[in-house]
Order: C-alpha cells, then structure tokens, then sequence
C-alpha cells in the first residue's frame, strides 16, 4: 500500500489539464503550480463573475495578522473548477508572512487530503513577495502527508509516507477594501 499511493500520486498529477480554458463564468487571477513525485501541474486560481467570489483573498483577522488564502484548481472537460485542487493559507506574523497550512484534494475527497501543516507534514515558505498593488508570489517547500479523518478529528493515514512538494503560486488579489 504505501508504494501504490506516491505511484497514484504521480500518475494523477501526471495527467493532463482537461480543458484549455475556464468557463466564460470564470476568470484567472494567478496560477498555482505543484510539483509532487517529480511532476509538475499547473492549476489556476479564478474568479467566478457570476458569484462575485474570488478563490484568493487577504483578510487581516483580529485587527493584526494579514492573512491570505489561495485555492488553486484543475480545469474540467467543462470548463468549470475541479479536482484536484491546492489551498494554501499564508499569515503575517511579528512582520514575517509565514505558511499556516497546504491541503491538497485530490481523489480521495475532503476527508483525506494530503497536507502540510499542524495536521499533516513539515513545510515551510521559502520565497514571498507581495507589491502595493496585491501582487502575490510565493513558494513553499515541504513534505505532503495523507490525512484520515480530515473532516472531524484529522490525524495522519495509516501508512502515509511524507510526499516531497514544491508550491509556487502567482495572483493579484482583490484589496482589503473590496
């Protein structure tokens, strides 16, 4: 079992992005690229002008920490987000932006992800930079973890094996004010 999961890790990454472009519902606002197991896939991160809901924000939480959560997303033989898909959740603390946490869904479905995080494998973020006008680059090295339970009391899967990652995303996020 544990060598059938980095193999279905890799054949699934491996894979082909099903469709060229995002629905006309949707637009990119960055891009986010995962290498897992030596592959590497591009998702985008969009916008759903329908919904008014971008799938990267910043908030500043407790009137302090600026935090900023980015979810990244395959495109569908449809057009419209799928799966898998990589959030990332970012914050600053004492001046410093630092990693909070990495899930990635995938075929397993939101009780098993695979994280990087206080639940699942040690990570950290390598590269940030953000402009003054919400330009966000970042990257983020660590090792990916399958999860169980995810969704009630998380804890790590029953033979798991730390996945070596590599995150890298570019976005120009919504402001504060909007």
């Amino acid at each position: 079992m544990k060598h059938i999961v980095p193999m279905l890790i890799a054949f699934l990454l491996a894979a082909p992005m099903n469709a060229a472009e995002l629905d006309k519902r949707y637009e990119e606002m960055g891009t986010l690229s995962i290498t897992l197991g030596g592959d590497t896939r591009t998702l985008v991160i969009p916008y759903d002008t329908e919904r008014d809901r971008a799938y990267a924000e910043q908030k500043v939480i407790m009137g302090s920490f600026l935090t900023i959560n980015v979810l990244g997303r395959s495109v569908g033989e449809d057009g419209m987000p799928g799966s898998p898909m990589v959030q990332v959740t970012l914050q600053r603390r004492s001046g410093d932006m630092q990693l909070l946490s990495v899930e990635m869904f995938d075929e397993q479905g939101y009780a098993a992800p695979l994280s990087i995080g206080p639940d699942g494998g040690n990570g950290a973020l390598t590269s940030f930079e953000m402009t003054e006008d919400n330009k966000v680059t970042a990257t983020i090295e660590g090792e990916l973890l399958r999860l169980a339970d995810y969704t009630s009391v998380p804890k790590i899967a029953d033979g798991a094996t730390p996945q070596p990652t590599t995150i890298s995303f570019s976005v120009t996020l919504p402001s504060l004010e909007d």
